[in-house]
């Protein structure tokens, strides 16, 4: 499997794992094992809300608490993903795409985890180039779609033809794949959350499991090695 391909199964996971939480933050939620998977109830002995994978529920585990009488719940020191996309704010953005074309793009003008830690030092201004450089491409390969909040520049639609976002993407996915395997799979995960999901430092260190304030070590380790394969640092 590619690296690319191992990076969309973990993005999956991650969206489950997150749409799962949301549900489990309602009063009275359960998760419960269901065969080979596993199903978010309302309450006992109603339909399942959500059915998830061994990939998702690994993804969740740091979020639960078993119960008493079998099955988990969401724990109170756990905070659900927020809904919709917080800190989004419409604008545009100009980008110079790789040949040194220079295209406007939808995008977010609001603050990005990457750059709410570059604002406070936690990272330099390359690892925050190599994060931001990764999501864009990212995005513009197709990998991430719909599944997550979009930090990151979209293209317009229109006025182009089919051939050359289809080639557009496949260069995008293909320098995505060497940058992955270049950062290493112990660095993925917490780059994954946080460069392209959008996820917080901290919601990071809770979802992968980490002790607090472990994360920025963590992260600044694979932005470097991120920042490397890409010459910047």
């Amino acid at each position: 499997m590619s690296a690319a391909a191992i990076f969309e199964r973990d993005l999956e996971a991650e969206h489950l794992a997150d749409r799962a939480a949301r549900l489990l933050a309602r009063a009275g939620s359960v998760l419960e094992a269901k065969g080979a998977a596993y199903a978010v109830r309302f309450a006992r002995g109603r339909r399942p809300m959500l059915v998830i994978d061994e990939a998702a529920f690994r993804k969740l585990a740091a979020r639960l608490l078993p119960r008493g009488d079998g099955g988990w719940r969401l724990s109170p020191q756990a905070p659900s993903p927020p809904p919709g996309r917080p800190g989004f704010i419409e604008g545009e953005k100009t980008v110079v795409e790789p040949g040194g074309r220079a295209v406007t793009h939808r995008a977010n003008l609001g603050e990005a985890p990457l750059e709410w830690l570059l604002r406070r030092r936690h990272i330099t201004p390359a690892e925050h180039a190599a994060g931001e450089k990764l999501s864009a491409d990212a995005h513009a390969s197709g990998v991430v779609g719909r599944l997550t909040m979009r930090w990151d520049p979209t293209p317009r639609s229109g006025g182009v033809s089919r051939l050359e976002p289809m080639e557009r993407a496949h260069a995008a996915r293909q320098r995505l794949g060497r940058a992955i395997e270049a950062v290493g799979p112990d660095g993925m995960p917490i780059i994954t959350l946080i460069c392209v999901t959008g996820a917080s430092l901290q919601g990071a260190e809770i979802a992968l499991g980490l002790k607090p304030r472990t994360g920025k070590a963590a992260l600044k380790a694979a932005l470097q090695r991120l920042a490397a394969h890409y010459g910047m640092a």
